[in-house]
């Protein structure tokens, strides 16, 4: 039929299997009947031990048997190497299995492989004789079956590898899945490193060998696959970097898993609110917000500039900007769209303390601030900042902490603590890992990157605020510290100086239509990477500035408003994983 001829065409052009397309193709007509961001539901995004709970519980909750889900995760991995990989009678595959039951998942994979006509060899790396349980069971029947298992020896391990790597078209990693806890040494790296230099396509099962489960590290070498199939729920290791750029094409696969079975996992991929409201066709601009950006100083005229513009360029309706009155001639060069605040200033150009009277008025009137977007890190500034987050948490007024003022809170141990300041709801802080560092007391950055979510977590928690930890795949904590988003928008192109200003404006822009903190800031965050990928699509990521991100924000708004508009290549991407 026609219809099947278009999703034919459509499927080789996007680089899709027909089965996955098809369930794509549903979801972006079920995007165009208003159903909005959140069809399909988002994807929840599991730890280890959470996954590890969750295969008890379906076996002890419903009867499902273990070694059915086993069967089920490799009939699913075989059908990704069906669809993905072309495999086909005749195909040469060769299965890596490691020392557990990922390893066992291997075998099922290399049985039904076999059934499928493929010429199959199977590189035990585990003792035969320690499988237990479910990889036991199917090791004993892959055996049974002829094909040919080798047990590599420490004698000529590394032409062995070499040899079975040069004979095959196809390879499957099932070492180590989820559990890895230590570096990777022995034979094991040595495989890994062989697979590596192989020309070859590589299948990953649950995640690549090598890469933690919960933190996407390296645990010193890792496979380099080009699909993973992760079973039950994504884990935090396949999302986050750099083990989310090791895994190729994500696949997820429930292995039988009901859909409430999960419902306590409280990680999921970003989509955008649904409760940002249509713009009012009456409305003026004090309908779309204002906000007030406290911001800049002598020779800092960028971040200024680029967080109150993005609120405009992001919907919002009146953006005031107050800065040292010195600065603003040149600020309003390019930005003449903002009401200018001229305050006082200390003799290095930052704004004084003698500015605390017109913030405190002007603040009390707005609907949230922002305060620190290339403020400086002037002492004076520094008493400044935290008088103003006393005056708006008193009055409950939602604040986005940025840039030097993340420093100065830093260094002041937190928010002012009288009673209303603590319990005011609308506190955002946007760090980078260096100011995550900072407010989480001098915590190096190398521990923060060995578990950032926990790292996340636990800023959220003493600052009570909604954090943002900026990165590839940005992190989105409530200020419980128990709902975390990550976003799946955005690309390299916007590591450049003032990207997080733009962000900045963007979710003021959303904290002004009336969404809550924790809903705003993924939002605005989830619109942010999507005007990094609007100038992407026009200029390539090398030599993306600020003001292209700037400059795509009004397009990708008409996207977060609409996301049947959204092209189809980054459609997939922005929708999470791909689900069998």
């Amino acid at each position: 039929s026609r219809s099947r001829m278009r999703v034919l065409k459509l499927a080789a052009l996007l680089g899709m299997p027909v089965p996955l397309l098809a369930s794509y193709s549903s979801t972006a007509e079920a995007m165009k009947s208003n159903l909005g961001w959140q069809t399909p539901v988002p994807s929840r995004v599991a730890t280890v031990r959470q996954m590890q709970d969750l295969d008890k519980g379906a076996t002890e909750k419903y009867g499902i048997p273990s070694i059915l889900l086993m069967e089920s995760a490799g009939i699913a991995s075989f059908r990704v190497l069906q669809s993905h990989f072309g495999l086909s009678s005749g195909s040469k595959l060769v299965v890596f299995c490691g020392p557990g039951n990922n390893g066992g998942d291997g075998f099922v994979v290399a049985r039904h492989a076999l059934a499928a006509g493929a010429d199959v060899k199977v590189m035990v790396l585990g003792n035969p004789a320690s499988y237990k349980a479910d990889a036991k069971t199917n090791y004993d029947a892959i055996s049974k079956l002829g094909v040919s298992m080798l047990t590599p020896s420490k004698e000529n391990l590394d032409e062995q590898i070499d040899n079975i790597l040069e004979w095959s078209n196809i390879c499957v990693d099932a070492i180590f899945g989820v559990g890895l806890t230590r570096e990777v040494g022995g034979k094991y790296r040595n495989v890994i490193e062989a697979i590596n230099k192989w020309n070859g396509p590589v299948l990953a099962l649950d995640i690549p060998s090598g890469v933690q489960g919960d933190t996407g590290n390296v645990m010193g070498v890792a496979v380099r696959a080009h699909a993973t199939i992760t079973y039950g729920l994504p884990k935090l290791g396949n999302m986050l970097y750099p083990g989310h750029a090791l895994g190729g094409k994500l696949v997820t696969y429930r292995i039988s898993f009901p859909p409430w079975h999960d419902s306590d996992v409280s990680v999921e991929i970003s989509r955008p609110s649904s409760k940002l409201e249509p713009r009012d066709p009456a409305g003026h601009k004090g309908s779309f917000g204002k906000v007030l950006f406290i911001a800049g100083a002598k020779g800092y005229y960028g971040a200024p500039k680029l967080a109150s513009m993005a609120f405009l360029r992001a919907g919002g309706g009146y953006s005031r900007l107050a800065a040292p009155s010195s600065i603003i001639p040149y600020l309003a060069v390019n930005a003449g769209t903002v009401v200018f605040h001229g305050m006082p200033e200390t003799p290095g150009g930052a704004i004084s303390e003698k500015s605390l009277e017109d913030l405190t008025a002007i603040s009390t009137s707005q609907d949230a601030i922002v305060i620190g977007p290339g403020l400086s890190r002037d002492p004076e500034t520094a008493k400044v900042i935290m008088n103003v987050l006393k005056t708006v948490g008193e009055s409950r007024i939602p604040v986005v902490v940025d840039g030097d003022a993340l420093t100065a809170l830093a260094e002041s141990g937190g928010f002012p603590e009288t009673q209303s300041c603590t319990e005011n709801p609308g506190r955002i802080l946007t760090p980078h890992l260096g100011e995550l560092s900072r407010l989480l007391g001098g915590r190096p950055i190398s521990q923060i990157r060995e578990n950032l979510v926990k790292s996340a977590r636990d800023a959220a928690k003493k600052y009570n605020a909604v954090v943002v930890v900026k990165g590839a795949h940005t992190l989105v904590v409530d200020s419980d510290g128990k709902d975390i988003r990550i976003n799946p928008t955005g690309n390299s192109g916007m590591g450049t100086a003032g990207s997080g200003d733009v962000l900045t404006g963007c979710i003021a822009a959303m904290l002004a239509s009336n969404l809550s903190p924790f809903d705003a800031t993924v939002t605005g965050v989830f619109l942010h990477g999507m005007a990094g990928d609007v100038a992407a699509e026009s200029l390539g990521e090398d030599g993306m500035t600020a003001d292209d991100i700037l400059d795509g924000v009004p397009k990708a708004m008409t996207w977060l408003r609409d996301p049947s508009k959204v092209n189809s290549k980054l459609l997939r991407r922005y929708l999470g994983p791909e689900s069998m």
